[in-house]
């Protein structure tokens, strides 16, 4: 999935995700499990069955193997692929080195 500003390059991930989602006055205004279809070092891109708003701010727990990631981000883009299918793309404003570390167990071109 391509969107534009992509500043890292992403590797196809399938993993399961939990979220929440926050307006811009920082409401949860959703929640659910969803599938990655992408992951960097800088952000990840979603399969969602609802549109997100761009400039939102959402929560992540990822599944990466035995691990649990989490992280904080921004959604910055969408397209809808589908009735009830969109690709989300997430910039992460918050992931800790060793969250970064459990990713790259996985997957370690991330930390190219």
């Amino acid at each position: 999935m391509e969107f534009k500003g992509r500043v890292a390059p992403r590797v196809e991930s399938d993993n399961l995700l939990a979220f929440r989602l926050f307006d811009p006055q920082g409401r949860e205004v959703n929640e659910g499990t969803v599938k990655t279809l992408d992951i960097s070092r800088t952000g990840i891109a979603i399969e969602t069955p609802y549109p997100m708003e761009n400039g939102y701010h959402i929560e992540l727990t990822i599944g990466m193997g035995d691990e649990v990631v989490k992280a904080k981000g921004v959604v910055q883009n969408q397209k809808q692929i589908k009735e009830h299918v969109y690709h989300v793309g997430i910039e992460f404003d918050f992931l800790t080195e060793e969250d970064l570390n459990r990713i790259g167990m996985v997957y370690p071109e991330v930390l190219k």
